[in-house]
């Protein structure tokens, strides 16, 4: 059985490693329990976070005939590289404005196959007027609410992101993405902007793909980071809401990979601590085992 079991872990991680882009995505269709799978996908194991009454899920799912009309998914990893740089995470949950079905080559400046028409977001305008954004408009909402209770000795949550966007380099209205922990947005770049493309402000936040050379469709995309969010510990319950919108338009898909939510311990003020970069095949491999015993299909 162990030589079973080590045989099927080298297997599964070379022929992931072999893959690029995202590897093992799974859209979230119709007749799918999006909460689930999302929840199952979404958390480390022993998190030492517990999920209290029924999550809120927002998002297209798929008709199960045309793959773009999943506005959702998950995955066993990403690998997105150019043959020299490389951003990789382990298995997670991908939210769009528009399709979880993100080709792995770079191939349209303007990527929108699909309008999820999903509505407005009231957190994700806020946080655009408090940043002065040329429009708080938001449409086309993707997003994963929960309240939930933190172990003993915990005050904040963890999460590894990837932000990308077919509004890089050009556009002046961007999408923007949003992690709020108890009311309040943790989710920003190293230089504290918003994560959300700024016209001649943050560009060096992003990888650029206008050439073409990654093995992803968005033109620009961050490296992974990994943000810290403190909870109000005047409440016995808190609430946390991970959520991505168009801003102003429809057009120019992005998208957000995320991973490896936990509980933890911080005693700085939270917001993005670092960029992380890990071994790509073990976390493909942890990520694939995962999938593997959590998921019936993935395609």
């Amino acid at each position: 059985m162990k030589k079973k079991l080590i045989g099927l872990s080298v297997l599964l991680a070379t022929s992931l490693q072999a893959q690029a882009g995202i590897v093992g995505l799974d859209l979230i269709e119709a007749g799918d329990d999006a909460v689930a799978d999302i929840s199952g996908a979404l958390f480390a194991p022993g998190s030492g976070i517990t999920i209290t009454g029924t999550p809120t899920f927002v998002g297209a799912v798929g008709d199960g005939v045309t793959a773009n009309t999943a506005q959702s998914g998950i995955f066993a990893g990403v690998n997105i590289t150019d043959g020299t740089t490389t951003v990789s995470m382990g298995g997670g949950v991908v939210l769009t404005t528009g399709t979880a079905n993100i080709p792995s080559t770079n191939t349209n400046s303007q990527f929108n196959p699909f309008i999820p028409a999903t509505g407005s977001d009231s957190d994700l305008a806020a946080i655009l007027t408090a940043a002065s954004a040329p429009s708080s408009v938001t449409n086309d909402v993707n997003f994963f609410e929960f309240d939930f209770t933190l172990d003993a000795g915990l005050n904040a949550i963890s999460l590894d992101f990837i932000f990308g966007s077919d509004e890089f380099p050009d556009q002046a209205v961007t999408d923007v993405f949003g992690v709020f922990v108890d009311g309040t947005n943790y989710a920003f770049f190293p230089d504290s902007s918003l994560v959300s493309f700024v016209l001649g402000d943050n560009a060096s936040n992003f990888q650029s793909n206008t050439g073409g050379a990654f093995d992803i469709e968005y033109d620009g995309f961050s490296n992974k980071l990994s943000l810290i969010g403190l909870i109000d510990e005047n409440l016995s319950t808190h609430t946390l809401k991970i959520a991505i919108a168009d801003t102003f338009d429809s057009v120019f898909d992005s998208g957000v990979f995320l991973s490896n939510l936990t509980g933890t311990t911080t005693e700085g003020g939270g917001g993005v601590v670092t960029d992380v970069s890990e071994p790509y095949p073990l976390l493909l491999l942890a990520g694939g085992l995962g999938m593997m015993l959590f998921r019936r299909k993935i395609r």
